[in-house]
């Protein structure tokens, strides 16, 4: 047997190998509701909670999200976020994925809002990337998409933020305004 032999014994194994690395499965995501936190003069935060579903018999590690944020039609913010772990092999997860708004940003959806009078439609569209491990497949985009209605007339009922924010001031004055308009 000539040392060439053993070399040709493992080559089968390393094409299965790569073999398997190929049928690498997409993992799901849902996002399965919103909560809104942190308000403060700056704005807040929409935290959407993910149910992840991995159906690989590896662990697939979360790289990073991405997402764009509209109201009533209008994008008010687009971004990143790191989120840390992994999906484990045959298993789900849940994760939350913080998207921060300011008053700034909602007044780029003003006339919106105030049409909506203060229940304001929102779409959340991005994704969420996944490392497969395996150079032959390299990261994999799960999709994400969510539709809800955003309570800004809640938002807006935390006086430090009306006292403290000019934005905030116009977008309570012009909601009062329409409200009592009608």
């Amino acid at each position: 047997m000539s040392a060439k032999t053993p070399a040709i014994l493992l080559l089968p194994l390393f094409l299965c190998v790569g073999c398997a690395a190929l049928n690498v499965q997409k993992p799901t995501a849902a996002v399965t509701g919103m909560q809104v936190q942190g308000v403060d003069a700056n704005g807040f935060a929409m935290n959407f909670s993910v149910d992840l579903k991995n159906p690989n018999s590896i662990a697939l590690p979360l790289t990073a999200a991405d997402y764009q944020l509209g109201l009533a039609g209008v994008k008010v913010v687009q971004g990143k976020a790191k989120p840390e772990g992994s999906i484990p092999a045959a298993g789900s997860r849940s994760i939350t994925l913080p998207v921060t708004l300011t008053y700034e940003n909602l007044l780029a959806a003003e006339q919106a809002i105030v049409k909506s009078g203060g229940n304001v439609p929102y779409a959340l569209e991005g994704g969420l990337s996944i490392n497969t491990g395996t150079p032959l497949v390299g990261e994999l985009h799960i999709p994400l998409q969510y539709n809800g209605t955003l309570p800004i007339r809640e938002v807006l009922n935390n006086p430090q933020a009306i006292a403290q924010s000019p934005a905030a001031q116009k977008l309570a004055r012009e909601l009062l305004t329409s409200m009592f308009s009608r």
